[in-house]
């Protein structure tokens, strides 16, 4: 019994011994192995720039029996041709066995850089030295931000009139308008020169809607009399709240009644005038 278990350990080691000589080590490839660009992909693709925001833009190849790889990037000029020289870099082999590896090389693109295409060139270099060229292209476009503004609404007083004009000396002249901001669908308003906006919930293609009525503001009045001189504060009346004010002063000479709006948090200034003469 003894001597039937011994040989099987016997047996057992010599199979070993056999099955380790039995599978030999990869080689290398041969010198003069071909080299191959078996693909080149750009992530990602296409490039979106929002505003002043970077993109990294990562070109990825495949290939065989390559011993060095460079990865170049340009846009093209208007002939289709790169207008980078020399475009190439070197590219850093990041997975693979001795045949095939993968490369990647990656850069930062921002809103310096041009929109339309770009392109990809890659050169391979075989063990014995000869080179292969690949090329890909991608899509860069750039992406205007619409950066909501916090400032003020634009206000206008509307319709301010002082009457009766002509008015007798001593009589009253009734002052009245309506105060309101200006706004748009989506909040949006017109500050004057351009459409703005407080919440940053539209694009600025949105269409202009009007104004609406401002109550519980303060509106002072002055006048600047026709013979010269400088504005004199009367009186401080208030909006109600649809926006309209109204109030009685007596004239006693010519000149210019101006009312006007200083502003209030979220609220531009803004004011309004009517010359009156005076008779009698």
């Amino acid at each position: 019994m003894m001597k039937r278990i011994a040989t099987a350990l016997v047996a057992a080691a010599v199979g070993a011994s056999v099955l380790t000589v039995a599978a030999p080590a990869l080689a290398d490839p041969a010198p003069d192995a071909p080299v191959s660009i078996e693909s080149v992909k750009v992530t990602p693709d296409p490039v979106v720039i929002r505003g002043s925001d970077d993109v990294t833009v990562t070109a990825t190849v495949q290939t065989v029996n390559a011993a060095d790889v460079k990865i170049g990037f340009g846009p093209t000029g208007q002939g289709g041709a790169p207008d980078c020289n020399p475009c190439a870099g070197a590219a850093k082999a990041s997975a693979g066995g001795a045949e095939w590896k993968t490369w990647t090389r990656s850069i930062v693109l921002d809103r310096r850089d041009p929109d339309g295409k770009w392109v990809v060139y890659v050169e391979a270099t075989g063990r014995d030295g000869k080179v292969v060229k690949a090329e890909s292209s991608f899509q860069v476009r750039h992406v205007r931000v619409h950066k909501p503004y916090r400032g003020p609404r634009a206000t206008r007083i509307e319709g301010f009139d002082a009457s009766p004009e002509p008015v007798r000396k001593g009589r009253k002249l009734t002052l009245e308008g309506r105060l309101t901001a200006a706004s748009c669908r989506g909040n949006w308003w017109w500050n004057g020169d351009v459409y703005v906006v407080g919440d940053g919930r539209c694009r600025d293609d949105h269409r202009w809607s009007g104004w609406r009525q401002v109550g519980w503001q303060d509106i002072k009045v002055y006048f600047h009399p026709a013979s010269g001189g400088r504005w004199q504060y009367v009186d401080t009346i208030g909006t109600n709240p649809d926006g309209t004010f109204f109030t009685k002063i007596p004239a006693y000479w010519s000149g210019t009644w101006k009312v006007v709006f200083e502003g209030a948090r979220g609220l531009y200034g803004s004011s309004a005038a009517d010359y009156v003469r005076v008779v009698g």
